[in-house]
């Protein structure tokens, strides 16, 4: 028995690129359990080989989009082609990533356009680095980074060095947006001991079942805006008004919402 990977592009005008991604024979007969089935070193040659292409075709289409001026629809001149690596968590694609100069209607830009630049800034998929730095943030970071390469076609397993710094750069990320100010609070005013006053301010946390947390608060003047608050909340979270929600509180009169 043969077998062959294809790979089908149809573009936005209507045409039909197919491209032949790997080949493979197993034998008809007296089929053993190694036979069976792709190897893992061949699965990780048909993700390497399918990603090189989607991506190339990706960039291309993207840069072609970019050339054409926004505002006058001219199609800008390219200054130089240059060489950008991506890295992805099926492997490492080179591209051929062209400078286009500013459009001489000089309106829509009037710097150098780099296209790959705009949508390639770390150099890696976003994806690549949430698992590397998960990996790195479970176990030593050369042990992640070898497991890693075992089991994904990334070319070039990351230097631990590499592991070591991204980790650490979405872990300062995540810190940063954890103390980001919420646009919800309240403000409590000096008052002179004689004014005896209180205060109640309810603080909540929402999360949803993929970890994500949300703090915020309000006032009882707010109660108000307290369902529009709650509502935004959960939407952010990703919650849809089919989402089954769950309420715990410490038995005090509760947000002042229903539905």
């Amino acid at each position: 028995m043969k077998w062959r990977v294809l790979l089908e592009l149809a573009e936005a005008n209507g045409d039909v690129e197919t491209r032949e991604l790997a080949t493979g024979q197993r034998p008809s007969s007296a089929i053993s359990p190694e036979a069976i089935g792709l190897t893992l070193a061949e699965g990780k040659s048909v993700l390497a080989a399918m990603q090189t292409r989607l991506i190339q075709a990706q960039a291309g289409e993207y840069c072609d989009d970019r050339r054409i001026c926004s505002h006058c629809g001219s199609c800008r001149v390219i200054k130089d082609w240059r060489a950008r690596r991506l890295t992805t968590l099926f492997g490492v694609v080179q591209i051929e990533a062209p400078r286009f100069n500013p459009c001489r209607c000089g309106l829509a830009s009037r710097q150098i356009v780099s296209p790959l630049g705009e949508i390639m800034p770390d150099r890696c998929t976003p994806e690549y680095e949430r698992i590397l730095v998960k990996m790195g943030s479970l176990a030593a970071y050369g042990r992640a980074a070898a497991l890693m390469a075992e089991f994904l076609p990334l070319g070039e397993a990351p230097a631990i060095e590499t592991a070591r710094r991204r980790t650490l750069q979405v872990g300062a990320k995540l810190e940063q947006q954890s103390l980001a100010v919420k646009p919800y609070g309240g403000h409590v005013k000096s008052i002179r001991s004689y004014q005896l006053r209180s205060f109640e301010v309810m603080l909540a946390c929402a999360s949803n079942d993929r970890g994500e947390q949300q703090l915020f608060s309000s006032v009882p003047v707010e109660a108000d805006r307290q369902r529009q608050q709650l509502n935004a909340v959960l939407r952010d979270l990703g919650a849809t008004p089919a989402t089954p929600v769950t309420v715990l509180s410490d038995g005090a009169d509760g947000p002042r919402f229903t539905g």
